[in-house]
């Protein structure tokens, strides 16, 4: 799996995302309670802060990562006013993930089919697929669905998410949500500066 490198990133994104890392968030499938703490934080999210010194080249890619940062501790509303105002498929993707952990999942459905390519995507399946296959019996379900799918399939994962009862399952699907964050963000950050 590779390793997403946040040498770039400014000190409000690395800060909220060592913590969440640290946290493992997200904590759970759906949404918990929004995180009072990294509010004012948060608040403080602009360019300079979200990335070192750069100008902005793609400006909606800059807001799918305010949106992103939002949805990660849990502040539904705020990470929904941002992503559905992207229309991009970066935008529909951020959106898709919000409703999936509503959850909504006809409505994350629908976003995710919005979504149609998107350069994540691959690697998403393939480090899905590790992360599954290292969950031994717990995520080896998982891996062979996985190992049949010849495109992430995002209608799917949110069958498995808002369908998950036991303990084993939501913690290799968690596993999986995380990377799905850490990959769109890093993907959303190199197109947003230059």
């Amino acid at each position: 799996m590779r390793e997403i490198k946040d040498d770039n990133y400014g000190p409000v994104a690395k800060e909220l995302i060592g913590r969440a890392k640290l946290e493992l968030r997200p904590r759970t499938l759906v949404f918990g309670t929004p995180d009072a703490a990294a509010l004012a934080q948060l608040q403080s999210m602009d360019d300079q802060n979200i990335s070192l010194k750069r100008r902005v080249r793609m400006p909606h890619d800059a807001q799918a990562l305010r949106a992103g940062l939002w949805l990660l501790f849990d502040f539904m509303k705020e990470s929904h006013d941002i992503s559905q105002s992207l229309a991009t498929p970066s935008g529909s993707f951020w959106h898709a993930i919000l409703h999936r952990r509503e959850p909504d999942p006809e409505n994350a459905k629908y976003w995710f089919n919005r979504v149609g390519e998107h350069p994540i995507k691959k690697e998403l399946l393939e480090d899905a697929r590790e992360i599954a296959a290292a969950a031994g019996p717990g995520g080896a379900a998982f891996n062979a669905q996985l190992t049949q799918q010849a495109d992430w399939d995002g209608a799917w994962f949110v069958d498995c998410c808002t369908r998950a009862g036991d303990p084993q399952s939501s913690a290799v699907l968690l596993d999986i949500q995380r990377r799905e964050w850490a990959l769109l963000f890093d993907h959303n950050f190199k197109k947003a500066f230059a």
